[in-house]
């Protein structure tokens, strides 16, 4: 999706080809994706970014800093999965899982959470900031004294 999203958002006038080739140095050079690179040199917010692949991709979108992601629908998928494709599963219905994606075109992780899971997946999408920041929240382990143990 890098290039193709770069040429969406130049092509629609939400960033400057300079500005994408700037972005496209530091994505090599740091070796994050180009949403990544785009919102942290701030010439489009993590938000923008959301909104437009929502509009472009015909997927709803998600704000995970308020949405209550189901436990039991964690443990479908491990942390390393979530982290490598930049997903989260976050609720299921039936047998569909809804996934928010900072990618929603990304077939292949589809199709890995799809083999994994046995269930039919949803994507939505939500910033990858926020998938990151979501993954490491739900999956981090419970902090446990040494008082609970004894």
């Amino acid at each position: 999706m890098t290039n193709r999203l770069g040429e969406l958002l130049v092509r629609s006038r939400r960033i400057s080809l300079e500005q994408l080739k700037a972005a496209q140095d530091t994505q090599k050079k740091d070796g994050v994706s180009l949403g990544y690179a785009l919102a942290k040199m701030g010439f489009i917010s993590d938000q923008e970014i959301t909104d437009f692949l929502s509009q472009q991709y015909r997927v709803q979108s998600i704000n995970l800093e308020e949405f209550e992601i189901d436990e039991d629908v964690l443990r479908l998928v491990n942390q390393d999965v979530c982290l490598r494709h930049k997903i989260i599963p976050v609720s299921r219905a039936g047998s569909t899982l809804i996934v928010a994606m900072a990618d929603p075109s990304n077939l292949h992780a589809i199709d890995d959470i799809k083999f994994l899971t046995g269930f039919n997946v949803e994507p939505v999408v939500a910033s990858e900031n926020a998938i990151v920041q979501a993954i490491e929240g739900a999956y981090a382990a419970p902090e446990i004294s040494y008082d609970d143990i004894m």
